[in-house]
């Protein structure tokens, strides 16, 4: 039998803003190399399935 692995990051990040919508503003600018800078490279398993 073969089965499918699907892995999932997700990284968490703290910045200071007035409010939400300034956070939102801020996150949607983010780069790779800004998210990069704090992530933790965790992973998790996100879903496995069987292949045929």
């Amino acid at each position: 039998m073969k089965f499918e692995i699907e892995y999932a990051q997700f990284t968490k990040i703290v910045i200071d803003a007035e409010n939400k919508e300034e956070a939102e503003n801020i996150a949607a600018v983010m780069d790779g190399e800004d998210i990069a800078e704090h992530d933790l490279h965790e992973y998790d398993i996100w879903n496995i399935r069987q292949i045929n």
